[in-house]
């Protein structure tokens, strides 16, 4: 936690270089456990460069609705104890039809308990995205038993394709029938809502960090989480206006 307090109290940019250097050195260790070759110390570098740039140019271009007085009374708040919130997120590259997904599981008081991401090596649009980072965001919450949850996303189309059935015939229509029967037959969810990029950075983060890494394994950690990830979470109590 000491590295996690350091981290925060550095001013905005500096945040997302430092977190961006500690995800591009993770995936490098990750390659080297797998027997893979890494890469060099300027190829990480460039890397964690990058990851910052694109970052600053995705909030910039993100929603206006992420401003503390639009925030959802309900999302963002912790939930009561004994119920675990999630927020997931997916990533979508128009060119390629490929994309990401990423989400974390919270207790009662903002704690990390799950985290996990991926790439999407075939995925129709954006949405079909966000559905399978929410597939991936509930099979890792049943491996540990979770079963009390608040969801939430910051897709507005992906709520009304879980709770109303509205997007059933569209591409990614099987995606959210199975959303659907995991929550039904293995979770008492409190909500399925809809709340701003604001209160969805830490999934948003993640899943966008996926686009630079190779195809591979999605990764999940479980607690405790990596340095990278606590920053993340550590950030957004730290500053609620992160990234806007």
């Amino acid at each position: 936690m000491e590295v996690v307090q350091t981290i925060l109290s550095l001013q905005r940019e500096k945040q997302k270089l430092v977190i961006s250097l500690l995800w591009a050195w993770w995936t490098e260790r990750n390659k080297a456990n797998a027997g893979e070759r890494g890469g060099s110390v300027g190829e990480i570098v460039r890397r964690a460069t990058v990851f910052t740039t694109e970052i600053h140019q995705l909030d910039k271009r993100g929603e206006n609705g992420g401003s503390t007085a639009n925030r959802n009374t309900v999302g963002g708040t912790p939930p009561p104890p004994d119920v675990l919130r999630i927020n997931f997120d997916g990533a979508f590259q128009e060119m390629g039809k490929t994309g990401a997904r990423g989400f974390v599981v919270r207790d009662s008081d903002g704690q990390g308990i799950v985290a996990g991401c991926g790439r999407l090596e075939a995925v129709h649009d954006a949405l079909s995205a966000e559905g399978e980072a929410c597939l991936m965001a509930l099979k890792a919450a049943m491996e540990i038993g979770i079963s009390q949850v608040i969801i939430e996303t910051d897709s507005v189309n992906l709520v009304n394709a879980v709770q109303l059935g509205s997007f059933d015939r569209a591409p990614g229509g099987v995606i959210f029938k199975e959303i659907r029967e995991l929550l039904e037959l293995h979770f008492v969810p409190l909500h399925f809502i809809h709340v701003p990029r604001s209160c969805n950075r830490s999934a948003y983060d993640l899943a966008h960090s996926e686009l630079e890494r190779d195809p591979g394994q999605p990764v999940i950690w479980y607690d405790p989480l990596p340095v990278f990830v606590s920053t993340l979470l550590g950030r957004d109590f730290a500053d609620p206006d992160f990234g806007e």
